[in-house]
């Protein structure tokens, strides 16, 4: 079983608040390969391992909520996101648009009561420590992106060639804040239908 990541709160309250998509305040790096390289890592090492992670329990939640279409989608664009052979820019663009379509599909869902099938429960509960642990390292994306960003801006070269990280970057405060609102969603909407691991994952994510 998938085991839940630790933040700690302190650390969480700085990374959600220290980032605002109108207040880029940090200061730009020196113009360069190694500094474009080491800030282009920082941010899809946590981008990709985040998404696939939420998009996983995305997965699950389609399956357990019966919406075998919406599963079937999200399984090829997982599939998709982990094969490296494809260019990267392109699946850093596929695991946003399908995460962003896939959090309102789900918040839709879940505001309306419904039971689940014993089946259901258990791919409900499957789903519930790949969206905690998704959640804890997406709330880190905001400084990383907002380095990135700035980095490429800074030099005309990288954001000639970067036109995919230039649509996304820009987008990550309000993706993550979505992500935080269908997460919550998901852990009291298996509370309220009884589905195993509920108290685990509230109790992981504490008062994120």
């Amino acid at each position: 079983m998938i085991k839940y990541k630790k933040l700690t709160l302190p650390i969480l309250f700085f990374l959600i608040i220290g980032f605002s998509a109108n207040a880029l305040e940090l200061k730009i790096p020196k113009v360069g390969g190694g500094n474009l390289k080491g800030a282009k890592l920082n941010f899809t090492k946590i981008f990709f391992e985040s998404s696939i992670n939420y998009m996983e329990a995305q997965y699950h939640l389609f399956n357990a909520l019966e919406m075998n279409d919406e599963a079937n989608k999200t399984k090829k664009s997982i599939d998709f996101v982990k094969d490296e052979k494809n260019k990267e820019g392109k699946r850093l663009t596929n695991a946003f648009a399908t995460s962003s379509e896939n959090s309102k599909a789900i918040e839709g869902a879940l505001v309306k009561e419904k039971s689940l099938s014993a089946e259901g429960k258990v791919h409900y509960a499957k789903s519930l420590p790949y969206a905690v642990n998704g959640l804890i390292l997406m709330v880190q994306l905001p400084p990383e992106a907002n380095n990135l960003l700035k980095t490429i801006q800074a030099d005309p070269v990288a954001a000639l060639s970067m036109a995919d990280f230039l649509k996304v970057l820009p987008e990550i405060p309000g993706y993550v804040s979505s992500a935080q609102k269908v997460v919550s969603l998901i852990v009291t909407g298996a509370k309220s239908r009884e589905v195993k691991g509920a108290k685990d994952a509230t109790e992981a994510l504490g008062e994120l």
